[in-house]
């Protein structure tokens, strides 16, 4: 078993120590109780399935939180003079989340298919405001209002995901007011009734 653990931390080289000492006590484990180990391997698998979860949901959404910043660098090199891809090219230095791999891939279309087809067949976070940009590119009207609506509608969606989080605060907060107040409550009631039979009870020993 010693040996099987020691091949297992020498096959899971780059993984971190902690990650390591788990899966080699992990196959030592199964051989010395199949039904332990597969028990522990159940586990690990949906710890590690809902890392990648919990992983995806916070790429997502810094992903969406970066929507508002694309409109607005966006207009402001619009404003500049640039042209619709030259200010989609300024807009992507100002992303560091998975939005700016999708700048980088209509950007990289446009050059063989054109700016208004790639984003027309755009996909993902994006998709909806490569898609409408694309729209307003391909029909001629002003890029800068198309924008400025798309802004002004994340911005709200924005305020209203916040709103929502304050409402939802207070409910939160029971639990951890409660644990912290309950114990003060205690004994200002019940300290004034238990104190006096305390102090009769030790008067005797407190004599001496």
């Amino acid at each position: 078993m010693v040996s099987v653990a020691v091949v297992v931390y020498g096959m899971t080289v780059g993984r971190s120590i902690g990650v390591r000492s788990i899966a080699a006590t992990g196959a030592a484990i199964g051989l010395a109780n199949p039904l332990a180990g597969a028990s522990l391997g159940l586990v690990w698998y949906s710890l590690r399935r809902r890392r990648a979860l919990r992983s995806e949901r916070l790429a997502r959404r810094r992903a969406e939180d970066e929507l508002e910043l694309l409109t607005h660098s966006m207009l402001i090199g619009l404003s500049g003079g640039l042209s619709p891809a030259g200010a989609l090219a300024l807009a992507r230095e100002s992303l560091s989340s998975s939005l700016g791999q999708e700048v980088d891939r209509i950007l990289r279309h446009a050059v063989k298919a054109g700016l208004t087809p790639s984003l027309m067949n755009a996909r993902g976070i994006g998709g909806r405001l490569f898609r409408q940009v694309g729209a307003a590119h391909l029909s001629g009207s002003p890029l800068e209002l198309a924008l400025t609506a798309l802004a002004a509608e994340y911005r709200e969606a924005a305020r209203s995901s916040a709103v929502e989080k304050a409402r939802r605060l207070p409910v939160r907060m029971v639990l951890p007011l409660t644990l912290l107040m309950l114990p003060g409550l205690l004994i200002l009631m019940i300290g004034p009734l238990v104190l006096p039979s305390l102090a009769r009870l030790l008067d005797p020993f407190m004599s001496f």
